[in-house]
């Protein structure tokens, strides 16, 4: 396939492209740089970008701005290989700010906007972050944990609305505009391969600490491809991206996605429910992404014709059967299914025919791509056959085509990737015509509203404070669909503890969707005879009577 516009129409087939149509798309555009060039050059003043405060940009233009940014970031100090880390909210400026370092040759990594005080530390500590990218809002958060942050040489601010004083960071600053503006004599000539990092994205913790996934160019390529190959995304389509982009569903599945397929791009801050369909029908969008409990939260929202006032609109989501049959009466909706993590992008999903048709089952992951390897394997590596429950394991079915590593963690990175599988942690099965089902995570995760957490690094946070002994943190049921997050503690025997105080310790150290929903004190922990914690026992235990509810606290 030598023709000018790729990829081919996903519309106009039955099945997944194939493997020929992925080897092309990497051929084509081997790291996300040469996608941004040369998808400038194909589309040059179409549209491609549209914020929420009116601004848009074409193909061309994002180009051109993204090298002007990395021209100004090189004359700030950014090097090849230099971890830059981007710890703001959705904007234009992200997205240039990614491609910018991208062009630079350096490391674009993510920060999680919710994260403050340890959990932000360890993010830039753990990735080496050499150059921040932060949101004049959140400059407070930076502040307060700047003093523990020895790797970072410089701050760039984006925005100057008003920003107190005391929050100005005390190592060198500068202003997002006057690095854009710099003129560089600096002609950037950085050559890179599809085997390169392209994103570095903490992922939750399990047994340990988070682990920061680096991601590779040809990762992101395929997925992005395999996104537009499921939702039939064509140069027709509208994409609206509401997730953060610090996660790989907005970076890659939708934005990334949505330029490989020549689309156009909806970009808004954050989700928010009762403007939605507003958005849908205001930007005539004819796909979004979906995680978590974001169309439960839809489902609250009072009926209104509005949900249906569209046209064909498939949301490239993954949700239960019964969520899945209620989205589509109630919103006149198709979704396609799907299995990934930020370590393999989204492997799985279904043919863009089955979905527009409503023949691939609801509930079911969907069907395993052409760039990768998907399979269920029992405890002692054997593949097992349809029917029977086992580990989810990947490995790529083209060079790169899945995470590269786990940044400086070489011993987890080659844990992860025992007998040469990817272990995702998660149970599942295929059924007789090759769909896969997510059963249940094997790993000791909560995904809470779309955000996977650590409950060990929860546990971490509340062994800080004075009146906590022990620390166990489990998943709880959710009206919503996915967990609460459940902190059963053991407190210093025969002294008296303020549930309220552990709370307002809780809501002033963690991010926000980190707080625990149900706290329960006892007088100690269950453990195996090695000393072990037996959480198997506190789940199976959930929410009991003497579990306080912290839904409606009102902090004092």
């Amino acid at each position: 396939m030598h023709s000018n516009k790729f990829p081919p129409n996903p519309t106009l087939k039955e099945g997944f492209f194939s493997r020929s149509v992925y080897e092309e798309a990497i051929n084509r555009y081997p790291t996300v740089v040469e996608l941004v060039k040369k998808k400038a050059k194909e589309n040059k003043d179409k549209t491609w970008l549209i914020f929420e405060d009116g601004r848009s940009f074409t193909y061309e233009d994002i180009d051109i701005l993204s090298d002007s940014l990395a021209g100004g970031f090189y004359e700030l100090g950014v090097r090849e290989n230099d971890k830059v880390a981007i710890y703001a909210y959705n904007s234009p400026e992200w997205i240039f700010s990614y491609f910018g370092i991208l062009k630079t040759g350096a490391i674009p990594v993510t920060v999680n906007t919710g994260f403050i005080k340890d959990p932000l530390i360890y993010n830039l500590s753990a990735s080496n972050s050499k150059f921040l990218i932060i949101d004049y809002r959140l400059l407070k958060a930076y502040k307060d944990v700047e003093i523990e942050l020895n790797n970072i040489d410089t701050v760039i601010i984006i925005g100057n609305g008003n920003i107190s004083y005391g929050h100005l960071p005390i190592k060198p600053y500068v202003y997002f505009d006057d690095v854009m503006a710099k003129q560089s004599s600096t002609k950037l000539e950085i050559m890179k391969y599809a085997k390169d990092p392209c994103a570095m994205i903490l992922t939750s913790g399990t047994t340990g600490p988070s682990k920061v996934v680096v991601d590779a160019n040809a990762q992101f390529i395929s997925t992005a491809l395999f996104m537009a190959d499921a939702g039939g995304v064509t140069e027709d389509s509208t994409v609206y991206v509401y997730l953060p982009l610090f996660h790989i569903m907005a970076l890659d599945l939708a934005t990334i996605s949505s330029m490989l397929a020549n689309a156009r791009m909806i970009l808004v801050e954050k989700f928010t429910a009762s403007s939605f369909w507003h958005d849908i029908k205001k930007y005539d969008v004819t796909h979004f992404h979906a995680v978590g409990p974001i169309l439960e939260m839809l489902f609250k929202n009072p009926p209104s014709p509005l949900e249906k006032d569209h046209g064909q609109l498939v949301a490239i989501a993954y949700c239960s059967k019964e969520v899945w049959s209620l989205a589509k009466e109630r919103f006149n909706i198709s979704i396609t299914g799907g299995y990934g993590s930020t370590e393999v992008g989204i492997p799985v999903s279904s043919p863009y025919n089955l979905v527009i048709s409503g023949h691939n089952p609801p509930g079911s992951c969907g069907r395993v791509g052409p760039h990768v390897e998907v399979k269920v394997m029992d405890d002692n590596g054997r593949i097992l056959p349809s029917g029977q429950i086992g580990e989810i394991v990947v490995r790529p079915g083209m060079p790169w085509t899945i995470f590269l590593e786990y940044y400086e963690m070489p011993k987890q990175t080659v844990e992860a990737f025992k007998g040469l599988w990817f272990h995702t942690g998660d149970a599942g099965y295929f059924d007789e015509q090759g769909y896969l089902y997510f059963v249940d995570r094997v790993k000791d995760a909560i995904r809470r509203k779309g955000e996977n957490i650590s409950s060990y690094e929860v546990e971490q946070v509340l062994l800080k404070n004075p009146d906590v002994v022990e620390a166990a943190v489990v998943p709880a049921p959710s009206e919503v669909g996915e967990d609460e997050v459940m902190a059963v503690i053991a407190t210093k025997p025969g002294e008296e503890v303020s549930l309220e105080n552990i709370f307002n310790f809780c809501l002033e150290n963690m991010p926000s969707f980190w707080v625990p929903r149900y706290i329960r004190i006892v007088k100690g922990l269950p453990r195996t005879p090695t000393g072990r914690i037996e959480k198997f026992k506190l789940r199976n235990e959930g929410v009991t009577e003497d579990t306080y509810d912290m839904k409606n606290y009102i902090r004092k």
